[in-house]
């Protein structure tokens, strides 16, 4: 059973979040009417700005495609279905794929969906740990035969997301320098990146994409390269290999 504080606190976060749960709440109040709902716009707007610039911070490519007006409406209704369950913001977007995929019912923006998706691996990509790192030349030290057969340990700031629209293209070209997008519907496998400091968003063949997925899932090296050669015969083993340890996509032997 709510006590009565209880009870009065969820009336206050339903009212904040939508003005039409707003006479429940004053109704238990002693402050006049128009002094509360007064008081109650004001917290209403404050915490719309917050859900609006969290969501601008975690998905800049989406906010720049949509245009302000669509984007604010978009916060508006996935906070009210999705409020904050942390005192970190940065946290607070990350039902947002799901949620525009239903909310936005036009079959041209459908593309909408797997961006959001990339944004928020890039975003979780800024924060992520930063683990040990693997030599160059303690990678040349392994051996081949024990490199086969061990798993690999994948950097934890990396995603891949396969997808039926050219996510990556469409990211990079709302970075500084980045080009036009060529075609919108052309299905790609990104891959997100941290060799560094700063987030990269690159794109790998679906034969490499199903191989970065086996390493994420624990699989050997030489089980990974399978998975990869049954999807494309021609696939280069040696230099896909050299090519995740140069992005740092992948750190090391994992430990047994």
């Amino acid at each position: 059973m709510k006590t009565q504080l209880a009870a009065l606190q969820e009336a206050f976060a339903d009212s904040v979040c939508d003005p039409y749960n707003e006479p429940a709440l004053i109704n238990h109040l002693s402050t006049p009417r128009d002094i509360a709902s007064g008081r109650l716009n004001m917290y209403r707007g404050n915490i719309q700005a917050a859900w609006l610039g969290a969501l601008k911070n975690s998905y800049p490519v989406l906010s720049a495609l949509t245009g302000e007006p669509y984007f604010a409406a978009l916060a508006h209704a996935y906070g009210k279905q999705h409020p904050s369950k942390s005192g970190d913001l940065n946290r607070f977007g990350a039902n947002l794929p799901e949620f525009i995929e239903a909310w936005e019912q036009d079959s041209r923006y459908e593309y909408f969906g797997d961006v959001a998706r990339l944004e928020w691996a890039v975003h979780h990509a800024w924060y992520a740990a930063d683990p040990h790192v693997t030599g160059v030349r303690q990678w040349q030290d392994i051996g081949s035969e024990r490199l086969l057969n061990s798993r690999l340990s994948v950097h934890p700031a990396c995603s891949a997301i396969r997808s039926r629209h050219s996510i990556g293209e469409i990211w990079r070209a709302h970075q500084p320098g980045g080009s036009a997008v060529q075609a919108i519907d052309t299905p790609a496998c990104a891959l997100v990146v941290r060799p560094q400091w700063s987030p990269l968003v690159v794109d790998q063949s679906p034969a490499a994409h199903d191989a970065f997925l086996a390493l994420q899932c624990g699989r050997t090296l030489n089980e990974a390269f399978d998975i990869a050669l049954d999807a494309d015969s021609s696939f280069d083993i040696s230099m896909q290999l050299q090519l995740w340890i140069s992005m740092g996509a992948v750190t090391g032997i994992a430990e047994a």
